[in-house]
């Protein structure tokens, strides 16, 4: 019957660690998931940012050959009017000096149109001097349209060149915009990815902190399960020998009722663990080391005894901090508390 107790107990105890132990590996594995896909937005925003950079660095050298071009136009532009100018001046003198010809050969002077012809020695001679006014002639008129057909080409030329310049004025201005959309979008995407990096650190602080906290838990449920194993086997030894008496002060659990698993930690009457108050308990006792044990006394009444890992203590203090399944063991001095530390073991109501 005892060791069936005790089996049931250790199952007992088993089942609570491990689903402690499942919780936190639950937490574990959540955050885990959770730095996963913290990490595939990260990347993804690198990404992103990098693209967006790339994008950036291909307007600004686009910019930078659109800005060589409007400098080359414009220069251009400037060179044209200058040769327009040119073009304009000769075309007016040459109208000039044509008029001024005209004028002389048909209207007035000393040697006009008609004196020039009479003054013909021979009928080849008249021949000559009129073909001659007639070369004049025609040079004027094909100097004139020359002269007209160069402004008219450089005209053109300069409408051409001021036409370019105003799309290229329109792709600057397009480009410029294009700039600024792209600076907004990587400073977007950049407090985007920092906030996710905050986040991505944070996650794995809290698998480190889960993972930490696992270990200590299974170091714990080691020690608990040692402290179980020794106890079943106490327990048996005292029921082969014929068992002893449950009230001494090296009793054991043998015909109690086992309460569970408790965390076990320590305490002395110093002013660190109990403040000025340190010389009674609530029980109105004066604790003693191997007996006073503080406890929640909605779980044990004050005045019982429980079994702990062999030894009998008995309910005499009660504590803020000691709810539950929870027992301080009263120790003589602070030292001795630190040294014994804190660990869960099985409890038994005697």
């Amino acid at each position: 019957m005892m060791k069936s107790k005790n089996k049931k107990s250790l199952r007992t105890f088993t089942a609570i660690t491990c689903a402690i132990l499942l919780g936190i590996s639950g937490v574990s594995a959540y955050a885990e998931d959770s730095v996963q896909n913290l990490e595939e937005k990260t990347s993804e925003l690198q990404g992103e940012i990098k693209d967006l950079k790339s994008q950036l660095d291909a307007t600004c050298t686009e910019m930078e050959e659109i800005a060589d071009k409007i400098a080359s136009t414009k220069q251009a532009i400037a060179d044209t009017q200058a040769q327009l100018e040119i073009a304009q001046f000769e075309e007016q003198s040459q109208y000039s000096d044509m008029k001024l010809r005209i004028k002389q050969i048909y209207e007035s002077g000393d040697y006009g149109f008609i004196e020039y012809l009479c003054s013909a020695n021979s009928m080849n001679d008249l021949l000559n001097k009129a073909d001659y006014i007639e070369t004049m002639s025609q040079y004027d008129r094909k100097k004139m349209s020359d002269l007209i057909n160069v402004r008219v080409e450089i005209e053109n030329t300069k409408t051409t060149l001021e036409d370019e310049n105003g799309v290229l004025d329109d792709l600057q201005k397009s480009l410029t915009e294009k700039q600024s959309t792209l600076n907004q979008k990587i400073a977007s995407a950049s407090s985007e990815l920092n906030d996710y990096s905050q986040q991505l650190a944070r996650a794995k602080a809290a698998i480190e902190a889960a993972k930490a906290e696992k270990k200590r838990q299974e170091i714990l449920r080691q020690q608990a399960l040692q402290q179980q194993q020794q106890q079943n086997q106490n327990n048996s030894n005292t029921s082969g020998s014929g068992g002893g008496s449950s009230s001494s002060g090296s009793g054991n659990s043998s015909g109690g009722t086992y309460l569970g698993s408790f965390r076990i930690s320590h305490y002395c009457p110093c002013s660190q663990c109990c403040g000025p108050y340190g010389g009674t308990t609530a029980s109105g006792v004066k604790p003693v080391a191997g007996r006073t044990i503080a406890v929640d006394r909605r779980v044990i009444s004050l005045g019982r005894q429980v079994s702990i890992n062999g030894h009998v203590y008995t309910a005499e203090d009660t504590g803020g901090a000691i709810k539950g399944n929870r027992i301080d063991v009263f120790v003589s001095s602070h030292s001795e508390a630190l040294r014994k530390g804190v660990y869960y073991a099985p409890v038994y109501l005697l």
